[in-house]
């Protein structure tokens, strides 16, 4: 977890819209940068998160898996 968190503080010290606009491209390069895990869409508000060896991850760092939360590549289909 630490690793995650410390990668994000350093790659992307600004916000930039991660939050807001451009949290599936965030989610897209934490799987890139620690692959294995699982991207997931919160259906409430619109928001992607990438999940860790059981943390979930945005931007603004941990976060907590809700129901309202579904598996990206399961919900595509």
């Amino acid at each position: 977890m630490v690793e995650v968190l410390d990668f994000i503080k350093r790659r992307f010290p600004e916000e930039d819209m991660w939050l807001t606009g451009n949290c599936y491209y965030f989610a897209k390069i934490l799987e890139a940068r620690f692959p294995g895990g699982i991207i997931y869409y919160d259906l409430v508000n619109g928001h992607f998160l990438y999940s860790y060896y059981g943390m979930l991850f945005d931007w603004a760092g941990v976060q907590e898996l809700t129901d309202d939360m579904v598996e990206w590549d399961t919900y595509q289909k």
